[in-house]
This record gives structure tokens, sequence and C-alpha cells, in this order.
């Protein structure tokens, strides 16, 4: 223990005496080490945050398809339906004792591209996101009318909309598109804050709003049923008691929407969330499909998460030159330290003593290095999270110490450890060398 006190201390003195080289050296090392850890972070973040595109949701329903392809549309809303859900199955989901709340979405129309979502009020409330964040407003609230419509926060930044605007949608996401619903304008009630989701490239609007601004047909329809009755007798009494007969039974439960795309579902257990996932994917009036959106999320990192690798080799590469930097460094200065390695025999030191030497040198300026990357990482992410919550929603976590960054730290180590024993056996011949052409006393 002394021995290794006194090796640490003489390192100290040899370090300082070459203080230039060394802090370029420092530098180098520092530099790829807050590379590697901040990659890693990054990465970690990365993955953690796409994972958590939605969260608090049990189970996304939709028609039978892929699960990545419900994934894609439902979250990201990327894609079209093949099918949509009925009301009336909604109605039979929401009815089960497992169901703690339930959550519809209606996709199909759009807003000089950007999407619009048909929904409820509820979705505001339910719909999380991150670490179980839930949606917040900038401005104004969410809608309380079919022709109230709330907006993601980039599509209020990229179209330059405020509140009390006024806004018509278009059928499908074609930009170009000549079908536009500008009979039926929307205002502008809310503008919700930066999520860093998809939520932020949307624009909200209620059930009601969508099935009113498709009813175009049926307006078109009634016209021509009220041509039609011009033609026709308008004593027939029999027959206007049935047309309003009809019109009482539709007013009474008529349902906001026909059909919608896809289905948000909170369950009170994970064991609840296994059955009613089993349920619905063997449910017999429809072909329906439930899916888990956190696996089906990793599954969909795993596609799209080849840039780890990249990121990872890069850093991997930055280390690695800094590393060999440095072992250049500690083998040119060793005709300079020649002296200083006479020395140090001449006061008795042993060869093996100047070999540990070359060492610990080495494996100080790593440990000083990483210190100086990790305070500078904290440093970076306390600095930056204000901005990315601002205009990203994104808040990195001040963690950076994961199982995969402490294997990366110890593999640092080692690799030091490894390049570091080329100078330190020069060092030793050198002693050697010393030794034996030392005149005797």
């Amino acid at each position: 223990m002394r021995q290794l006190s006194a090796l640490i201390k003489v390192a100290y003195q040899s370090l300082r005496h070459r203080m230039g080289g060394v802090l370029l050296t420092l530098s180098s090392v520092a530099l790829s080490v807050f590379v590697l850890l901040a990659v890693e972070h990054i990465r970690h973040e990365a993955r953690s945050g796409f994972a958590s595109s939605v969260s608090g949701v049990d189970l996304i329903v939709g028609a039978r398809t892929g699960e990545i392809n419900l994934l894609l549309l439902s979250v990201f809303r990327i894609g079209n339906a093949t099918a949509n859900v009925s009301w009336e199955t909604l109605e039979e989901i929401k009815a089960q004792p497992q169901v703690t709340w339930i959550v519809p979405i209606s996709l199909g129309d759009s807003h000089r591209n950007f999407r619009v979502v048909g929904t409820t009020s509820e979705f505001f409330d339910r719909y999380k996101y991150g670490r179980k964040q839930s949606l917040t407003f900038r401005y104004g609230e969410y809608f309380d009318v079919e022709t109230e419509v709330v907006l993601g926060a980039q599509v209020a930044a990229e179209l330059g909309y405020g509140l009390g605007d006024s806004l018509v949608l278009s059928h499908g996401m074609a930009d170009t598109s000549f079908d536009h619903h500008d009979d039926k304008p929307l205002e502008i009630v809310g503008i919700l804050d930066v999520t860093g989701t998809p939520v932020d490239n949307a624009l909200f609007v209620s059930l009601e709003a969508i099935e009113a601004i498709h009813s175009d047909a049926d307006h078109e329809e009634h016209a021509d049923h009220e041509e039609h009755a011009d033609h026709e007798e308008h004593g027939d009494h029999e027959e206007h008691a049935d047309h309003e007969e009809h019109s009482d039974h539709e007013d009474h439960g008529h349902p906001p929407i026909g059909k919608v795309t896809a289905l948000l579902l909170g369950l009170g257990d994970p064991i609840s969330t296994l059955q009613m996932q089993r349920w619905i994917n063997e449910y017999a009036g429809e072909a329906l499909l439930a899916i888990l959106p956190g696996v089906a999320l990793a599954q969909l990192w795993e596609l799209i998460g080849n840039v780890e690798g990249v990121l990872r080799g890069i850093s991997v590469i930055v280390f690695v030159s800094s590393i060999f930097g440095l072992n250049a460094m500690l083998m040119a200065s060793m005709r300079e330290r020649r002296r200083e390695i006479e020395i140090l025999r001449s006061i008795g030191a042993p060869s093996l003593f100047i070999f540990g030497l070359l060492i610990i040198e080495s494996l100080l300026i790593v440990t000083l290095g990483a210190f100086i990357a990790i305070g500078g990482l904290l440093f970076s992410i306390g600095l930056v999270n204000q901005v990315l919550a601002s205009e990203l929603g994104v808040l990195l976590s001040s963690q950076i110490f994961y199982s995969s960054s402490l294997t990366a730290l110890a593999l640092i180590y080692l690799f030091a450890l490894l390049l570091s024993l080329v100078p330190a056996f020069q060092a030793y011949t050198v002693s050697r060398t010393s030794a034996g052409s030392r005149p005797p006393v």
C-alpha cells in the first residue's frame, strides 16, 4: 500500500513536470470519454423516449392488421386504416368489467398535411407521454362543441395560428386536395404545449365534428329526397308520420360517429390487460387486433434503431484515437525522461517501480479525464434541459450511469491499461539499461 502511494505521488509530480503535453492529452481523453458517455446517454434517453411516445395506455385496439401497422397508425399517424371499428363494438368493449376507460380515435382528414384526430375531450386527460406526463395547454382549453379544434404545438408554430383563428379541414392527406370542407370552418380554442411526440403534429376535433364535416353526402341525399317530394302529393300524412318516427328514433341514443379508427384502453392491472387482449383478439363480431403499446414500440425500435450501432462506433473510434494519443505521448516522452529514470534508479527505485510508474500515469490521466467528462456531461444536461423541454418537449435524465455506460467505463480502463504496457515496458527496458551502464559508486 505504501509503495502504491509512493507510485501515485511520483506519477503526479512527473505529470506536473510535463504539464503542457499532459494537458493536451488530458483534453483529448476527457473529450473522448465525454463523447462516449454522451452517446450512450442520448441512446438510452432516445430509446426510453421513443418507448414512451404513449404511456398510461394499456391496449390499443383496431381492425385486424399487423402490430406495427396499428402502432404507426394510432400513435404516429402514419398510413391509412384498412378497416374501422364500429361504434357497437366500442360499446361492447367499454361494457367489459376490466375496462377502466376507453378513448376512440378517428383518422382520415388533414389540414395542410397535418393529421386531424377525431376523439373525445377525455383524450387530453388520459393520453400520457414520456414519464407519464400529462398533456397541458399552452393557450386555451379543449374543445366543447363540434365547431372547435385544438392544435398541437408544432402545427401552431409552423402555420402561425393563434386562438380564435379559423381553419378548414381537407379529406385525406394530399396537400393539393380539392376536397375541402369549406362549408364547415373550425375555430381554434386551444394550443397544446410541446411534447416531443406525434401529438405536436396533429389537430384534434370532436367525433361529432368528424361526423358533421362528412355529412355532405347525407345532405345531398336529403336534397334529392326533398326534390323528389316536390313531385309527389304533399298530403301523404301516413308517410310523413313514418318519417317523423324515424327521425325521433335516430335522435334517441344516436352515436357521435358510426365507426372509429382505433381505441385506446385503460385497464386495472396487467392480468386484466392480458385477459382483455386475448378476448379482443378472439372477438367474433369483428376482426380486431389488440396490442400492448410498450411491446410494439420496442419491436419498432429494433427495426429503426440501427443508428445506435453507428453512434457507438463513432464514439469508440474517438476514444481509441485518444488512448493511442495518450500512449504516443508517453512513448515520445521517454527520451526526455531518460534522465528522470536514471535519477530514480540512482536512489534505489527498482525497475518494476519504473514499470508501474508509467502504468499509474496512464491510469491517472484516464481517471482525471473521466471525472472531467462526467462533470461536463452533467453540466451540459443541466444547461440544455430547459431549452429541450421548451422547444422539443424532451427532458434528459441526470442519471447517466447505466449498465452499458458502466461497462464502457470498465472497458476504457482495461484498454488504457493494456496499451500502457507498451510505454511501461519501454521504460522498464531503459531502467535496466541505465542500471547496467551506471558506474559503481
